[in-house]
């Protein structure tokens, strides 16, 4: 079967999901998958076709949750708009964090999305005139498509069902578009790519801010989705690192890793919490044991491990057909 029947069968078999197993619960967490899948895709466009290693990138989910929230409960802005304007008011701060790190070399850039985000989290808590501060903003629920909300998961199902294949097909653009090339180029290579003339820090840059964009937008629907937001919740580092860690698990620089690791990462949340008696610091030890386990087997990520059996098992049915055929 070609490639893309196969996706356009997996992609027809995602929509008509909940009406073949409508079961709130594991809608719920289908609905995690995609969420985590949306956000480590626009993740991997930085750091995995670039290179560029970003473990504070909840920052620009902040930004977004944050001022969608602030819009919608202080002026009744809809979230819809909120979302744009979230989106789009990450795109100077995404611009203010690279511009003066992407002309140095190594971890700064790692160093200063970590202390972006760590900045961004204590001026939430210290204005909680304007945030509430740690104690968090509580959102009315009202289960209208105007405001951002549905009254089931399955409306949030097919948003971010939307939002995954949306930000996953904009990195396939950004991968296989002349932007795309000289990316991999520069993370290969930045001397090389440099001598080669091209611009260096405006790729990166470039790459960031439309990471971020989406980032921020997937921090406006996460705010209508759980109807609370506080600064341990958006902003933290253990946030970063699970969005880094599902991009490392299902295969940095490649379009579908994301989604492959958001779903090994899901799994291992419910298998973590179920053996270990909802033990938060076992489903931690569960997330370093497979990174470890995929950092030393597969350090492609698991989608290089598909992409390869794929191979084999076609190789295999052409090898057999082309048999038949000559028999």
């Amino acid at each position: 079967m070609k490639p893309k029947i196969s996706l356009g069968i997996f992609i027809l078999l995602l929509i008509a999901f909940p009406f073949l197993l409508p079961y709130e619960g594991i809608i719920h967490y289908i609905n995690l998958i995609f969420f985590f899948a949306a956000v480590t895709a626009a993740w991997n466009i930085i750091s995995g076709f670039a290179g560029q290693l970003s473990l504070g990138h909840s920052a620009f989910f902040t930004v977004g949750a944050y001022t969608s929230t602030l819009l919608y409960t202080g002026y009744g802005i809809t979230p819809w708009v909120g979302m744009v304007i979230g989106a789009l008011i990450s795109l100077p701060i995404a611009w203010l964090a690279g511009y003066p790190t992407f002309r140095l070399r190594g971890s700064y850039f790692v160093l200063a999305t970590i202390a972006l985000a760590e900045v961004l989290r204590r001026m939430l808590i210290y204005f909680r005139g304007i945030t509430k501060g740690s104690s968090g903003i509580l959102l009315p629920f009202k289960g209208s498509f105007k405001v951002l909300q549905f009254p089931n998961e399955t409306g949030y199902y097919y948003l971010f069902l939307i939002m995954a294949l949306l930000v996953i097909y904009v990195g396939w653009k950004v991968r296989y578009s002349r932007m795309g090339y000289f990316i991999l180029a520069l993370r290969e290579d930045e001397d090389a790519a440099e001598a080669l003339g091209v611009n260096i820090r405006r790729l990166k840059l470039n790459a960031l801010m439309i990471s971020a964009f989406f980032t921020a937008a997937m921090g406006s629907i996460y705010a209508q989705w759980t109807c609370y937001i506080d600064p341990d919740a958006v902003c933290s580092v253990e946030f970063s690192v699970q969005i880094a860690l599902a991009g490392i698990l299902g295969g940095m620089g490649t379009v579908w890793g994301p989604f492959v690791g958001a779903v090994i990462l899901v799994l291992s949340q419910v298998v973590g919490f179920h053996l270990m008696g909802g033990i938060i610091g076992g489903v931690y030890m569960l997330y370093g044991a497979l990174l470890i386990t995929v950092v030393l087997i597969r350090p492609d990520g698991v989608i290089g491990l598909l992409e390869e059996t794929y191979r084999f098992l076609a190789k295999q049915l052409s090898g057999r057909s082309a048999t038949r055929a000559a028999n």
